[in-house]
């Protein structure tokens, strides 16, 4: 194998590698740095993980990796380079003068690697093989897995891996395949399609909506189960919260949770009317309108959109999210 294949492409895409690589000049430069240094495209990963997190220990999550490996093979690869490329400081990884210089290339490396992923992606004919869905935790939990037994049954090919987090997966970095997004995207080669729009409502528990008694109540009046406050930047229901001024008595960065406590009688939560509903022990509660819409959007990358295993998650998701809407 050569200096550049071992260090830029992974084995099943390295085909790929002459119909991608010439337009980017800087990641020749790499190659020859490469194969002088013996480093491989995995180092640069992991410098990559590391400086967007800040934090080993997230790079580790980040690439599937524990701690003490992830700390390990970044100080392999600054011996490697015989020059310290972050200092470790109590707020986080700080880049030194040759990480900064490093990183632009580093950048275009993975551009590449992906862009030749694609390439390879874009050839499939069989319907298999993983696809990695970006989807928040409530949308996986109570609206997708049920219906998986569904997509084994037709496509028993396909292995899913969710990717659950309230971020937005940057899908031009191929950090999933697939995402379940609150925003329509406006940045990058994606393609999308909105699956559900529609009001929100305030639900609890029948014992909650007794002591309540008759309605309507006003917002500010009620209990809450509220988002943790590092959440409002991503979730629909936790910018309308902070918005609204509501009284949260309860929070908590999961839905399931949230669901459970409100459940258990400890207070309103705002859902989505529709999935709201069809949820065991909630009730619709006679409040002042919720002012919040939502939308829900299914994204990939372009290059993506037609590979017969994407193609089949896409359309499953569609199918599943349109019975919900409909039901």
């Amino acid at each position: 194998m050569s200096g550049m294949s071992a260090f830029l492409l992974p084995p099943k895409v390295g085909y790929a590698y002459r119909h991608v690589v010439p337009r980017f000049g800087m990641v020749l430069m790499l190659q020859r740095m490469a194969s002088e240094l013996d480093f491989r495209w995995d180092d640069l990963r992991l410098f990559l993980a590391a400086y967007r997190t800040r934090s080993l220990t997230q790079a580790a999550r980040r690439l599937g990796l524990n701690q003490s490996t992830t700390s390990r093979r970044l100080a392999a690869f600054e011996e490697t380079l015989g020059a310290r490329l972050f200092d470790r400081t109590p707020e986080g990884l700080v880049l030194v003068e040759l990480a900064e210089r490093l990183l632009g290339p580093a950048e275009q490396a993975e551009a590449a690697t992906h862009e030749a992923a694609r390439v390879v992606a874009s050839g499939e004919a069989a319907v298999e093989g993983e696809v990695r869905v970006a989807v928040t935790e409530g949308v996986s939990y109570y609206v997708l897995a049920p219906a998986m037994a569904r997509l084994r049954e037709t496509h028993p090919g396909v292995r899913v891996t969710f990717v659950i987090s309230v971020g937005v997966a940057d899908l031009t970095r191929r950090e999933a395949d697939l995402a379940i997004r609150f925003a329509r995207p406006s940045r990058g080669d994606l393609v999308h399609k909105r699956l559900w729009s529609g009001e929100y409502a305030l639900f609890g528990s029948p014992a909650f909506a007794a002591r309540l008694g008759p309605g309507p109540h006003a917002i500010r009046g009620l209990d809450f189960v509220g988002w943790d406050d590092q959440t409002q930047a991503s979730i629909p229901e936790a910018r309308w919260e902070a918005k609204a001024g509501v009284r949260c008595v309860v929070r908590a960065s999961s839905v399931t949770t949230r669901i459970a406590l409100a459940q258990a009688g400890c207070g309103a939560i705002a859902l989505a009317r529709s999935w709201g509903r069809t949820l065991p022990g909630l009730i619709e509660l006679e409040s002042e309108r919720v002012e919040m819409t939502a939308d829900v959007w299914l994204v990939t990358h372009r290059a993506l959109r037609d590979v017969p295993r994407v193609r089949a998650v896409w359309e499953f998701i569609e199918a599943v999210l349109e019975e919900l809407v409909q039901a």
